[in-house]
This record gives C-alpha cells, structure tokens and sequence, in this order.
C-alpha cells in the first residue's frame, strides 16, 4: 500500500448547528464558509480524510518533540477522546454580559474568526492544547496555574439561563496562543469550542471547518502571569525532549487517558509501516490503502466500544518497539545451564494459606455464610450505589473525604455482587485457570495477584461510610468468596487485601498513603509493600535458591514529583479548582553500574500486568515500579510485559513471544487490578494459539 500525502484538517460543513428560532449569533465573524485551517509549523496531520467525531485513526507527524508539541498532536481535534452528546439545548438562551464565562475573558476581544484576532500568522501556527498544558503547569508551578484554572471553569461553567449539565460543559477553552503585542506584552488568546450540533444560536462560526463551532478570546491579563507565560516560553514550548522522555510521555497519555478511552501502547516491535499484522481487519477495511511509514508511538483505545487509533511519528525519536523476545535456549547462550537447573523442579502450587485464611474470615465475619456477611455492608453498598446513579455518568471520579477521589468502575466492582454470577465473557475464573493450566503445561508456576481496589484499602474515606479508621470492614465479601473459589479451582493467589488493611494501622506512622489520593493507582509505598510481599512467596519456590549465584545487589534513589491523578480529569471543571498536583515521593531502582533499573527480556521471572504495574515503572521517574522492587527484594533481575489498560487480556501479548520463550520461563507474577474481575470493559478472552 503507498502511503497518502500530507493533509491539511479540514471542512466538514459550513455550519454545524441546527436553526434555534432566530438567536442570532451575537459577536462579530466574517466567516461566510469555513475557512481553510491554519496548519500548526510542527504538527502535521497525515494518514488521509480525517473526521475528529467518526474517524478510526488520527495520525500527525511531529517535527520536533517539545512537550508541546506533542500534547498539541495529541489532545487537538482528536477522536479518542470525543464523546457524543445528543442533549443540545433547544431552548431559549439567555446573555448576561455582566456574568459571560465567569469574566475571564476580556468581553470586546469575542469574535468568530481567527482572523479577526491580532495574532500575527507565525503565532496562530503555535496553538497550544489548553487542557494538557495546564495540568503540566500545575505539575511544574502550581500558583501560576490559578489564574488559567480560573479561566477554564469559568468557561466551561457558562450555561446561557439554563440547567447545568455536570461532566458535559456547554463548551470550554480547547487551544491557547500567544500574543506579543505592543512594547513586548505577552496576552493569551483561547479559542473556545461547542460541541457539534450545539443548538445555543443560528448559524454559529466554524472558521476552521472541522465540523465543532468554535469562537475566539482574549483572557482577562491578571488571568496568565508572568510566571505562567515565562514557563510556557522557557520550557513547555522550546525544550526538546530525548527518546526516554517522548517513549515516557507516550506511556503516561495512555495511562492518564485509560479510565476514560480504554487506551494502550501498541508495541511495535520491528514494524516499519502501519497499520500492522495485528490490527484489527474491519479497522484496515475502514483505511482502504492508508499506510503511515515509520510509526513511532501508536495508541489503541476504544473509547465508544470500537477500536480507534493515533498514530504518531515523531522525527528524531526511535520508535517505542517494546520489550523484545528473549532467545531460544541454546549452548551458546550464558542463562542455558541456569534455565535447565530451574526447570529441573516440577510445578508446585501452594493453595492451603490463601483457602484457610479466608475460609476464617468467612467464620469470624459472616457466621460461614456469605449472605450473611454481605448484609452487614448493604446499608453501605446502598450508599454508594445512590451515589453512583446520583452522579452523572459522564464523570467518572467521585468525591470521597480528607481530599480522596474514587473512581467509578471501582466503587461498581464493590457492590457488583457474586463475580461468577456474570455472564460468559465476564466470569473471569475459566480465563484464569486456563491460563493456569497452559503454563503448567510447559513447566512454569503461576501466582496471580489482584490488586485491591481504593475503596476496599480506604473504606473510611467514602461519603456516607461513617467507618471508623481503627475497625476497617471487609468492603465487598464476594470479592473475598472469589478468590476463595479461584483457590479451590487450583490457581494460587497472594492476596494483598489483608496485608494492606494491617498496613492502614501504621498510616500515623507513615509519611506517604497506600495509594494515592487523587489518581486510581497505589503509591510508592503501596507497591513496595506488594513487591515485598510477593517476593516473599517466591522465594519458597524449591528453584529459587538456584538463582543465589546469580545475585544482584541493587540499591535505590529517592525521586520526588508532582502529578495531578488520573481522576481529577474525570471531575467537573469546578470541582478540579480544588484539588493541586499531589507531592509524590518514589524509589528509582538502580543496577550495581549506577544505570536506573531495565526489564530483562531473558528472565525467567516474568512479571504480568496493568496500569498498576506501569505506573512509576515506565511514567514520572521511571524504573521505580512494581517490578523494579521486586527485582530488588528477590536480587535477580525480572522481565515486565504490561497493557495499561489490558489487564485480563495481556496474556495474549504473552503468547506473542512464542512457546519456545514461554518454556524457558520459570514463573509467571500476574498483577491486575481487582475491579476487573467484575464487568470489565472488554470480556475476558481466551488463550490465543501462541507462536510456535
């Protein structure tokens, strides 16, 4: 297939809004039909026709990787992260220029027309996705960010006389640009953008032609400070990153992105051309002869239930490829007298400490029967089921106490209910002990580890929970009866929940929390805790001793951050105001060299997982994860295989790497998250035939 030119963005109609009875569009355009779009002079968009609201791939060409660059490529227009919304209004709206957008915006300056602007063409070719900047901002200087935090809730928060509509802003500031006008004063002009089919006004400008009516201003000066604007221009808009920081900021999109648009990485391996083998035929029928040479990064998401794709080619910066398959055993290779020496035991399980220890909880909290114990949590289980309709479904974090934020599927997976009362698909036993078996069948363990959800570890950070912190329940007893029963299937569990409640009674004595407050994910002390705790089991496997000759010392570097979480997107822009990037502290793992810790692709230990095993491995500071600590704890380097987003089904990425690879491997650790064991995004899939 050959490859389509370079195209611009552009029209898909004149006016993308319905007649609302003659309410004129108020401020002053010149748009008579959709101009032709103003290209950014380094993101270029390729692949084809493109349609930000029904297209299955969006593909840009980056020609130098500054962080804005790339958030620009990312964020802009892109249909990964458009979401329909058929509640335009079609009543009578009211404009009150006393109280327009909260007052962020200087009232004269509103136009429909880029042109109409004082912006000199070089600065409308640097647009700058608002969104992502912002929260990079408040990473970076979290004061300078108030006043454009300010501007975007008081956008987003305009409603013209009508009913709010929480988590679905009747419209919001999308792109930022900057102006250097008179004697070198710096002002920030937005462009703000309603949804398609917006019923607000009769004929509303789409002056670049992508279908989502959009009108342009200047924000209030007290708005973007000095400080703001100076970061903008020393860091965001000119560093250029290196292929480590561009291949971390691919994995942090994907993460940050994933409880709204189901997203991954898609390993490219030694592909030169997309789309792949891999890719989704109906995704390559809908392509025609689309064909993007030189992929660097590809983001899969289904965002609408359907595959979609970004694609990103990034002059300069090595492709992100993945781990690579580790090599058939051989008597050249150095690890073949040692591989031979682990395979020498057979595979063992040990299922009596995980059955016994929840069979007496089974006793001690519900009199042995498990209606029993699930009725003393149902007043609660109603309370967060009231909160969950009570919230609108567009926003996917809910509000706990002492600044904690939950996010929805988590709380759903706590009152879900009996895990193996869900239909074929669902019901994630068949796909464990099937997998179990296979593995078994070439001579490798397994332990599986679920990794409990927030609201099981913090109960007493819920709304309405009245939970003491000193007598913390057992939130979801099916969860329990779960892995009781994956237990007695014969698959061998290390089960964190109760490590991490005995862990909650040192809180007072711990300078971080066991996850984190405004993200889904544990903190550093949380997956240190589950890396100590696994290791502690593998180490009794009869063939771990074999590997103290080959033993590691490697040691550790404190690194500190900020981020915002991955949940404080998933609020209304007024409930964002009151939450900062949270301080985060973790501890990067270093080799012996003094060279930070790498997945070793010829380890017999491989370690399995999600976003739980990604996060601080592959995002902010980086081999500092899950994986990392438990190379450390165990001195013997492991291999990481994740899927942000794929948890259950990362086993098939597995498989890819051939059964000859898969035979050499001793152990296989799987981490996902636990809320995926009730109605997971996708189903739970079966084994796919491994290569040979």
């Amino acid at each position: 297939m050959r490859a389509l030119p370079v195209l611009l963005l552009i029209g898909l109609q004149a006016s993308a809004c319905r007649s609302t009875g003659g309410r004129p569009f108020p401020w002053p355009s010149r748009v008579q039909a959709p101009a032709e779009a103003i290209a950014h002079a380094e993101v270029i968009p390729i692949g084809g026709t493109y349609n930000r609201a029904t297209s299955l791939l969006m593909a840009r060409r980056i020609l130098r990787p500054t962080r804005a660059n790339l958030d620009f490529a990312a964020y802009n227009a892109n249909v990964m992260t458009y979401a329909p919304d058929d509640d335009s209004p079609s009543r009578a709206v009211a404009v009150n220029r006393a109280t327009l957008f909260g007052q962020t915006l200087v009232m004269d300056s509103l136009t429909g027309s880029l042109r109409d602007t004082p912006l000199t063409l070089e600065e409308k070719q640097r647009p700058i996705a608002f969104a992502p900047m912002l929260d990079r901002l408040s990473q970076a200087k979290a004061e300078a960010a108030t006043g454009l935090e300010t501007a975007r809730a008081g956008v987003a928060g305009e409603t013209w006389g009508l009913p709010p509509r929480p988590g679905r802003p009747f419209q919001q500031i999308t792109t930022l640009y900057l102006h250097r006008g008179t004697g070198g004063t710096a002002t920030a002009w937005a462009k703000i953008e309603f949804p398609p089919g917006s019923g607000l006004f009769d004929n509303m400008p789409d002056d670049d032609g992508d279908g989502f009516p959009e009108v342009y201003a200047q924000l209030r000066p007290k708005l973007s400070s000095a400080q703001a604007l100076g970061f903008l221009q020393q860091d965001y808009l000119s560093r250029t990153l290196s292929t480590k920081e561009v291949h971390t900021w691919a994995n942090e999109l994907a993460s940050y992105w994933y409880p709204s648009h189901n997203t991954d990485i898609v390993p490219l391996g030694q592909a030169t051309e997309w789309p792949m083998d891999s890719t989704e035929a109906a995704v390559k029928q809908a392509l025609g002869t689309v064909t993007i040479h030189g992929p660097t990064i590809v983001v899969r998401g289904k965002p609408q239930g359907k595959p979609v794709y970004n694609v990103f080619v990034v002059d300069g910066i090595a492709p992100l490829v993945g781990r690579g398959q580790s090599k058939p055993e051989d008597a050249a290779d150095p690890r073949a007298a040692l591989v031979h020496k682990l395979k020498e035991f057979p595979v063992t399980v040990q299922l009596a400490p995980a059955e016994t220890a929840i069979e007496s909880e089974l006793r001690d909290q519900g009199g042995g029967s498990w209606t029993a114990w699930q009725e003393q949590v149902a007043p609660l289980h109603r309370e967060l089921r009231r909160q969950l309709e009570r919230r609108p479904k567009q926003l996917h974090a809910l509000l706990g106490t002492d600044g904690f934020l939950f996010y929805r599927r988590s709380l759903q997976y706590v009152v879900g209910g009996d895990i193996q009362a869900q239909p074929t698909g669902k019901n994630p036993l068949p796909a464990l002990v099937e997998f179990k078996n296979y593995l078994a069948g070439l001579g490798v363990d397994l332990l599986v580890v679920p990794v409990p959800s927030k609201p099981e570890v913090f109960p007493d950070k819920l709304k309405g929970a009245a939970v003491p912190p000193a007598k913390l329940p057992v939130l979801n007893p099916y969860g329990r009866k779960f892995l009781l029963e994956l237990t007695q299937a014969g698959v061998e569990v290390v089960d964190l929940l109760p490590v991490f409640l005995k862990a909650r009674g040192k809180d007072a004595d711990e300078t971080q929390l066991l996850y984190q407050r405004q993200d889904t994910h544990w903190t550093d002390r949380g997956l240190r805790l589950a890396a100590a705790t696994v290791a502690e089991r593998i180490k009794q496997y009869p063939w771990y001793a074999a590997l103290e000759p080959h033993a590691v010392d490697f040691s550790v570097k404190p690194c500190d951050f900020r981020r915002p979480g991955d949940l404080h997107s998933r609020l209304s822009p007024a409930e964002q105001r009151a939450f900062k990037p949270e301080a985060l502290v973790a501890q990067q793992v270093v080799a012996p060299a003094g060279e930070p810790f790498e997945d070793d692709a010829d380890s017999p230990i491989v370690v399995l997982g999600d976003s739980f095993t990604g996060v601080f491995e592959r995002t902010d500071c980086g081999s500092a994860g899950v994986s990392a600590h438990l190379a450390r704890e165990l001195r013997y380097p492991v291999d990481l295989v994740m899927s942000y987003g794929g948890g259950p089904n990362v086993r098939n990425t597995l498989l890819t790497r051939g059964e000859a690879t898969l035979r050499r491997m001793r152990l296989v650790v799987w981490i996902f998250a636990a809320r995926d064991l009730y109605n997971y995004w996708d189903d739970w899939e079966p084994l796919a035939a491994p290569k040979p």
